[in-house]
């Protein structure tokens, strides 16, 4: 997951809010890195959608979330989304 985090957050870091081309781009990342560990395609999009939510709620400009990376990573609140299927 801290591959996929960086990489999407270094593609999305040269603007300021979350726009819907952020979300899609960081999104569909999550769900390419999920779907090789999650176990089916719908656990990848529970998972995702946990993930996306809480880092646009703790980081609400991806330049932030960029800027704090080790922390978006580590967030127990954010590896929890792994509990959401039982992972």
């Amino acid at each position: 997951m801290k591959r996929i985090l960086l990489i999407s957050l270094l593609f999305i870091a040269s603007c300021k809010t979350w726009d819907g081309d952020d979300k899609e781009m960081f999104y569909q990342s999550c769900m390419d890195d999920a779907k090789g560990w999650a176990g089916s395609e719908a656990n990848a999009k529970t998972y995702c959608d946990c993930v996306m939510e809480k880092v646009m709620k703790k980081f609400p400009n991806e330049t932030d979330a960029l800027e704090h990376i080790d922390s978006v990573i580590n967030d127990p609140e954010i590896r929890s989304c792994k509990k959401s299927i039982g992972k």
